[in-house]
C-alpha cells in the first residue's frame, strides 16, 4: 500500500525520548522470504562483529497499522530511533516488514539466522523488543525459534493467565495476532524484561503485566520486572522524565549484557 500522512497521535510521530549520535550504516530493503518482504539493518558504528542483533518484532500487519497510524509500523520515528539506538549501543538492530505477522517475523528470524555470517551477525545472540499488541508475537517467537536469547516486553498485552480473556479481548478489538494459548505458551530458557505502565490506559495490560510477572516467579524464569507507577502506554516516546529515560536505558543494557559478543 502507499502510506499516507501518520496520524495526529504523538506515539507515531514521536521519537525515542533517549537519544544518543549515530552515523552507522543503514541496510535497507533486504529481501527476506519472497522478493516483497524486506527488513532493514542498522548496525553499529564501528566495523568490527558479528554483532548481536535485536529484532523489534511486529504484531500487526503494515496493512493494518497503515490503516490506524498512516504509516507502516518498521516506518514510525519511534521504531527507526530505537534501531539507531540499540545500534549506537553496539547491537544491530533489525525492523522488517510484515503482511502476516506470525509467519513473516518467523521467516525474517530464519533469514537472519541462515544468511548471519555475510549480513556480520551472530545468529545465536538475537534479542527481541516488543511492545503493546507486539508482545503476543514476540512470546509466539520465544517459544518457536531456537538461536533467540532475551526479550524486553514493553507495556503489553501478554497472556491470559488464570482464565483471563484480556488478550482475546484486544485481539479482536484491534487487529494484533494473538498465537497463543495461555499457561501453555508461557516462554521458558530466555532471559526475560517486563516492563509495566502503571497508568496504561488500555484495558488488561497492567493485570496481565502483573499475571505474567507472577507466573514466571513461580516457574523460577529469567525475568526482570520493572514497574513504572507513573508511567503511560508509549512512555518512551511520550514521557521524558528522567525515570522514562532512565527506564529505557536499563532495557538498551539489559540488551547488551545478554547480546554483546
Amino acid at each position: 500500500m502507499s502510506e499516507q500522512e501518520p496520524a495526529a497521535n504523538a506515539a507515531f510521530t514521536s521519537e525515542v525520548v533517549y537519544q544518543l549520535p549515530y552515523n552507522g550504516e543503514i541496510r535497507e530493503g533486504i529481501a527476506f522470504g519472497d522478493d516483497s518482504q524486506t527488513l532493514d539493518i542498522y548496525y553499529p558504528e564501528t566495523q568490527t562483529g558479528p554483532y548481536g542483533a535485536v529484532v523489534f518484532v511486529m504484531g500487526f500487519s503494515d496493512q493494518a497499522f497503515g490503516a490506524i497510524a498512516g504509516k507502516h509500523l518498521k516506518n514510525l520515528p519511534s521504531y527507526k530511533s530505537w534501531a539507531r539506538l540499540v545500534a549506537a549501543r553496539g547491537l544491530v538492530g533489525v525492523l522488517y516488514t510484515t503482511v502476516e505477522p506470525v509467519s513473516d517475523s518467523l521467516c525474517c528470524i530464519e533469514y537472519l539466522q541462515a544468511h548471519a555470517s555475510e549480513l556480520n551477525i551472530e545468529g545465536n545472540s538475537i534479542g527481541l523488543w516488543a511492545c503493546s499488541g507486539n508482545v503476543p508475537n514476540a512470546i509466539h517467537l520465544l517459544n518457536s525459534k531456537q538461536g533467540i536469547d532475551s526479550a524486553v516486553l514493553c507495556y503489553g498485552f501478554m497472556l491470559d493467565l488464570n482464565g483471563s480473556t484480556g488478550v482475546r479481548d484486544a485481539a479482536a478489538q484491534f487487529p494484533v495476532v494473538n498465537p497463543n494459548n495461555g499457561a501453555e505458551s508461557f516462554p521458558e530458557g530466555n532471559a526475560l524484561m517486563v516492563v509495566r505502565a502503571g497508568k496504561d490506559e488500555f484495558a488488561g495490560i497492567t493485570e496481565g503485566i502483573e499475571a505474567f510477572v507472577a507466573e514466571g516467579r513461580a516457574r523460577n524464569s529469567d525475568l526482570e520486572f520493572i514497574d513504572y507507577s507513573d508511567g503511560v502506554h508509549s512512555f518512551d516516546v511520550l514521557d521524558s522524565s528522567p525515570q522514562s529515560i532512565e527506564i529505557v536505558k536499563r532495557m538498551l543494557q539489559f540488551l547488551e549484557s545478554k547480546l554483546k559478543v
